[in-house]
């Protein structure tokens, strides 16, 4: 009886994680099609099937400066994410090896912090930004993605530094070492499952945000992707082929980073870092 209801839960569990995975590959599937298509044929049958590869859309999307977006929005991923996670796990590590009952109430603001949405600060940050000259520059990205991502981010490592070995700790300050040395050669180097967790949960964040870079952002030699792929759209007509075609190149890094770390990226989903 209990194996009957076992294996009834289980094909209900994976019936829904079928029909979800199968949601959200239509619409990705569909963006790779049309992509392909015309814009003569998108308008004709816009949920048909190219008549054949058509690569003139990746070539207006990349006239367009696509490439150069794309740079631009590595550039703000790297130096953002490489920002929130030393910051984030010198925090984490100093919150959990702080004497008494005072870490735990920094910890419990930070988490606060966390729970401020983006676009509830989003005309204080573009006031900061514009005071201090910083608008249509990288910097002023990576600062504001930074402290909205070091709050979730000290909460991953505090996680993990609180079950982190207490022993290592000991040889390396018997061995000498101090506190900082510590944290830097033997706490990070064995961080390295909490690092990636962090770290790809970010970049996905920070890859795909929008509104923040569209308010900072209006010359196009700064534009990320999200941004950048506004210049296919007119005031009165679009290039959707172009379109589609530069949402499949955005995609593509995300993609390739699911492909090489599928397992920290679920972990990371999940709020796991070990």
């Amino acid at each position: 009886m209990e194996q009957r209801r076992f294996k009834a839960t289980s094909l209900v569990l994976y019936g829904f994680t079928g029909l979800w995975s199968l949601m959200v590959l239509i619409p990705i599937a569909y963006m790779i099609m049309a992509a392909f298509k015309t814009k003569r044929s998108m308008f004709i049958d816009p949920i048909g099937w190219p008549d054949a590869l058509n690569w003139e859309s990746f070539e207006r999307a990349w006239g367009v400066g696509v490439g150069g977006f794309m740079i631009n929005s590595v550039l703000v991923t790297f130096l953002s994410v490489v920002v929130i996670v030393i910051f984030s796990g010198m925090a984490a590590y100093a919150l959990t090896r702080m004497p008494g009952r005072s870490g735990q109430i920094i910890y419990l603001l930070i988490v606060a912090g966390f729970a401020i949405p983006v676009q509830a600060v989003l005309v204080p940050v573009f006031q900061i930004m514009s005071g201090a000259g910083f608008l249509n520059s990288r910097l002023a990205l990576v600062l504001p993605y930074a402290a909205y991502g070091i709050p979730f981010t000290v909460i991953l490592f505090y996680a993990f530094f609180l079950d982190f070995p207490r022993e290592l700790e000991e040889a390396a300050r018997l061995d000498g070492c101090t506190r900082f040395q510590t944290f830097l050669r033997v706490i990070l180097p064995l961080s390295g499952p909490a690092i990636a967790s962090a770290a790809i949960f970010q970049s996905v964040f920070i890859w795909n945000e929008f509104i923040l870079a569209l308010l900072i952002l209006t010359k196009p030699a700064f534009k990320t992707l999200p941004v950048g792929i506004l210049e296919l759209q007119g005031e009165f007509t679009s290039d959707w082929p172009a379109v589609m075609a530069g949402l499949t190149l955005a995609t593509l890094p995300l993609l390739l980073i699911f492909v090489l770390a599928q397992k920290y990226f679920v972990r990371s989903l999940a709020g796991l870092g070990k």
